[in-house]
C-alpha cells in the first residue's frame, strides 16, 4: 500500500497548525490568570509530579543530600569571597 504523500503533508500541516493554535490559545488563558490561581496550578502541577515519581532508593537519598552538602559549601564559600572581595575593594 502506498501512501497519498500530498494527502500526508495536508494533514500535517493541518495537525502543525490546530497545535499552534491550541497552544496560543493557552497561553493567553494562562495571561488572565492571578498570581495566585497560577501558583496554586503550579503547586498542584508539583504535587501530581510528586505523586507519580517513584521513590528514591537509599544510594539516591544520600547522593541528593550530598549534593545539597556540596552545594551549600559553595555558596558559603562564594559568600566569604564575596565578602573579603568587598571590603578590600
Amino acid at each position: 500500500m502506498k501512501i497519498d504523500k500530498e494527502l500526508y503533508r495536508k494533514a500535517y500541516e493541518a495537525h502543525r497548525q490546530w497545535s499552534e493554535a491550541k497552544m496560543l490559545y493557552r497561553a493567553q488563558l494562562e495571561s488572565r490568570l492571578s498570581p495566585q490561581e497560577a501558583w496554586g496550578r503550579y503547586v498542584a502541577l508539583w504535587e501530581f509530579c510528586a505523586k507519580l515519581a517513584p521513590p528514591q532508593t537509599e544510594l539516591q537519598h544520600r547522593q541528593h543530600w550530598a549534593e545539597w552538602d556540596d552545594y551549600y559549601a559553595k555558596i558559603i564559600k562564594l559568600e566569604a569571597w564575596r565578602r573579603t572581595r568587598g571590603q578590600s575593594a
